[in-house]
């Protein structure tokens, strides 16, 4: 029993852990759009000399990122403790944590340098690239654990025969999104452009100045909506024998469709904090369903399970 109840546990822990990595990407955007990033001086670890600092929007808005980030350091050290003890259930239930704590420490590094090099686009575009490999990580080990434990179903269609490589593409493709999204905002190229789809009357990007770089992100984001869209198209059609590809693929468009018109109230609301927030959130969700279905494609009994009883499939008369 005590074999069966340990992944469990440890699947909570993983889930928890992908929790608090998600949320550190949105208080990390949080910080990046409202200019907190300096909230704390050029103190590290401390904010403006202090353990907890006195009242201050930007200095509390970077203190309660500090925070999380904690809270993930921690997690992860569990997460590594509880994974070295299951090892010889799966190896990777060691070797991933492991790996979670390298990108724990290379981000805290990253950290560090952001505040010191007063926030370099190169510098942030690096640190939000490898807080989505960490959550990815995460994802990674609850989808392992509840693949030891968890219910499952007959598979009746083969490895490697629902979405190929379609959803690691498109996979990849929200990746670019995202890092060329981050690096556009910090580098001030966000309002370069003023007009959606137009920008100053261009459509493709000809240098490397803050309207290319605009338009790089662009069109980055229409070639990952096309792939996103095709591994929706690809999982609905295994809807009867993979539930589980069909709606987090249905999830996963919607979102996409969300996201472009948020991207579009980037430009018509002049930039709006709450707006561009709303659209690191929205990518960073769409970039775990990715990775989820990029694991679960691979995991044919797993992906074939039924889906929870509280959402049951409407049946036909």
């Amino acid at each position: 029993m005590s074999s069966t109840m340990v992944p469990r546990r440890f699947a909570r822990l993983a889930i928890a852990t992908a929790v608090a990595g998600y949320l550190l990407i949105v208080v990390g955007g949080t910080v990046r759009v409202t200019g907190a990033g300096m909230g704390c001086g050029p103190d590290w670890p401390l904010c403006n000399g202090q353990v907890i600092p006195e009242w201050d929007v930007l200095a509390w808005t970077e203190f309660i990122h500090r925070v999380v980030a904690l809270a993930v350091i921690l997690l992860t050290g569990l997460l590594a403790v509880q994974g070295w003890r299951l090892r010889r259930i799966n190896p990777w239930f060691a070797r991933l944590p492991l790996a979670a704590v390298g990108l724990v420490l290379v981000q805290a590094s990253l950290g560090a340098i952001t505040v010191f090099t007063h926030l370099d686009a190169l510098v942030v575009t690096i640190h939000l690239g490898v807080a989505l490999t960490y959550l990815a990580i995460g994802l990674g080990l609850a989808l392992l654990a509840v693949a030891v434990n968890g219910e499952r179903g007959e598979s009746r269609i083969g490895r490697g025969a629902r979405l190929g490589a379609w959803a690691p593409a498109a996979a990849a493709g929200v990746f670019a999104v995202m890092l060329t999204g981050a690096y556009t905002a910090k580098s001030g190229a966000s309002i370069a452009c003023t007009e959606w789809p137009l920008c100053g009357g261009a459509w493709v990007p000809t240098g490397w100045t803050p309207v290319d770089v605009h338009l790089t992100h662009r069109w980055t984001a229409v070639v990952a909506a096309v792939l996103v869209a095709v591994v929706g198209r690809h999982a609905r059609r295994w809807r009867a024998d993979a539930p589980m590809l069909a709606t987090l693929g249905s999830t996963a468009d919607l979102l996409m469709v969300v996201q472009i018109l948020v991207g579009a109230a980037n430009i018509w609301l002049d930039l709006a904090p709450v707006v561009r927030i709303a659209h690191l959130a929205i990518a960073a969700l769409i970039w775990a369903l990715l990775v989820l279905l990029v694991l679960l494609d691979r995991q044919p009994a797993l992906a074939a399970a039924p889906l929870p009883r509280s959402a049951p499939a409407p049946s036909r008369a």
